[in-house]
């Protein structure tokens, strides 16, 4: 069936198409891995009010409160159960692709909306963060949103519906991560681009002042947060080579990182015959504009991190959504649409895209928490108390252990206590701890590699009890069982 411009196919069968992959793909993945890391974090403070909620992002939390807020009433709605928690963030990550693919298709031509969607449903990253509780699924669609928004009101500076879609989706974005504020930076320098007069210029600047006075209110916090950020984070420095690793991640693999610039390179080719043969075609400025709300972010995140780090995959995911079009796009600009090598190129591309894809692979942010759990509740007795190591580990651990705990977050630490569950930080507050509870069985539980056995907390039990037990779950969860040592 021949393909046609303004077809059923391409406007309502194929995104339809794109969004169910999405969803019912990832759908039988909901419990594949444990609630572990920040999404029992994200959890747990959902459960307080919406007061409570807004305050914890204003007083310390580095990322905004509309992620957490979402999941609030999704779970007065749902509950806490894994499958309830991961099914919003699901929601987000599967509408993404229809963003993606209309931005590509409308501004540039179906193969590129189809190349750009492509290369979102088969990333093994957003595979991953679109079945964890944490913002970064939102990001990533509002971050998609925005683009084509944009793209559609710089193609019509009177379309009042695209600039109402730009400004909401810009505040959607900011409220849910500070480091949205990349993507409104992206959209100015590129209103340069289609600027050819003042009159143009003030058009293009209504959404970024809008979006800024709708942030008003959480300005102060934001500055408040850069300057906690600069005295330090806890990520290292990126490394020199740290800048195309992140980009052999966003394609899976340095295969297809390197697949991709070959193509890019026979296309310059191909761009240079068209040219001497006197048949090229008018340059789309979507191209560059793809390129910069990519580029000018990853690479500022990228660079900025030598003082401030912060280039992490999570953190700099979003800029993966301007890299999949700008792929998409280039190839459509290198071959001009050629009927028969543009889609060959994007079908070949996204085929190695899903060959290398790693569906939620165990060395990536993976956690055996309920096993560990279980192991402890197997060892525990009336005489035991549990040491739970680091300090916010406590949220994944009682998630398991007990969820009436983990629901109590009124009282929580009381009733931690209580249950003799006790949060401990290094050695020195390990022995403290211990020497207030003297002759009981110590049931220690660590999330985080043993760094330096010198001073570590297992050597101290290991030499100052009996080792009953031990067990290590991967990747960085050790359990040891120690009983005191007699009289």
């Amino acid at each position: 069936m021949k393909i046609e411009k303004d077809s059923r196919i391409l406007n309502l069968y194929i995104p339809i198409l794109f969004v169910l992959v999405a969803f019912v793909w990832k759908l039988f993945y909901m419990d594949y891995r444990d609630i572990c890391l920040d999404e029992p974090y994200s959890v747990f403070n959902a459960q307080k009010s919406v007061a409570e909620i807004i305050n914890i992002s204003t007083s310390g939390e580095p990322t905004p409160p509309l992620f957490m807020l979402l999941i609030h009433f999704w779970i007065e709605l749902f509950g806490i159960g894994s499958f309830s928690v991961r099914f919003l963030p699901l929601i987000f990550n599967s509408f993404t692709v229809l963003f993606i693919y209309f931005a590509g298709k409308r501004f540039i031509g179906f193969w590129a909306g189809f190349a750009a969607s492509g290369l979102f449903l088969f990333s093994t990253y957003h595979f991953f963060h679109g079945l964890e509780t944490r913002t970064y699924s939102l990001v990533s669609l509002e971050t998609a949103a925005s683009l084509y928004f944009y793209l559609r009101y710089a193609d019509n500076l009177k379309d009042r519906k695209a600039l109402a879609g730009l400004i909401i989706s810009n505040l959607l974005l900011i409220y849910s991560h500070y480091f949205g504020w990349f993507v409104i930076f992206s959209q100015v320098i590129s209103s340069f681009l289609y600027t050819r007069n003042l009159k143009m210029l003030f058009r293009f600047m209504i959404p970024p002042f809008a979006t800024f006075l709708g942030f008003t209110p959480m300005i102060p916090v934001l500055i408040k947060q850069f300057a906690k950020s600069t005295r330090g984070t806890w990520l290292n420095p990126p490394r020199p080579f740290d800048y195309l690793n992140q980009l052999y991640f966003f394609l899976n693999h340095k295969v297809v990182f390197w697949m991709v610039v070959i193509v890019i390179a026979v296309g310059i080719l191909f761009t240079i015959i068209l040219v001497i043969r006197k048949k090229w075609k008018s340059f789309n400025i979507s191209v560059l504009v793809l390129f910069l709300w990519w580029f000018v972010p990853y690479s500022i995140m990228f660079f900025a991190s030598s003082k401030t780090p912060m280039f992490n995959s999570r953190y700099i995911l979003f800029t993966s959504i301007g890299l999949y079009l700008f792929i998409g796009a280039f190839i459509n600009f290198l071959f001009q649409g050629n009927k028969y090598l543009e889609p060959l190129i994007v079908l070949t591309v996204v085929t190695f895209m899903f060959v290398y894809i790693r569906i939620l692979p165990n060395h990536f942010g993976y956690r055996e928490v309920s096993k560990s759990v279980d192991f402890v509740k197997s060892a525990e007795n009336e005489n035991s108390i549990i040491l739970i190591y680091p300090v916010w580990s406590d949220f994944q651990f009682n998630y398991y252990y007990n969820q009436e705990i983990f629901q109590d977050h009124v009282n929580y630490y009381n009733v931690m206590k209580e249950n003799d569950l006790y949060r401990v930080w290094g050695l020195p507050n390990t022995k403290q701890v211990i020497a207030a509870h003297p002759n009981r069985r110590i049931i220690y539980i660590q999330d985080g590699a043993i760094k330096d056995q010198k001073i570590s907390v297992f050597r101290f039990l290991d030499s100052a009890f009996i080792k009953r037990d031990s067990i290590h779950f991967p990747q960085t969860i050790h359990v040891g069982v120690y009983d005191p040592k007699p009289e």
